[in-house]
């Protein structure tokens, strides 16, 4: 059975465990991800 993994919905993407909790942006994130080849060619 599926187990859920968190909420959806925010400006920001946060990861928690047992270790602490990671969190960014989504705007740092999309950048990231829709400039990433073009930075690379560069």
């Amino acid at each position: 059975m599926a187990k859920p993994w968190g909420k959806v919905g925010g400006d920001k993407l946060t990861v928690k465990t047992a270790g602490g909790e990671f969190s960014v942006p989504l705007a740092e994130l999309h950048d990231a991800w829709w400039n990433s080849i073009a930075r690379a060619m560069a």
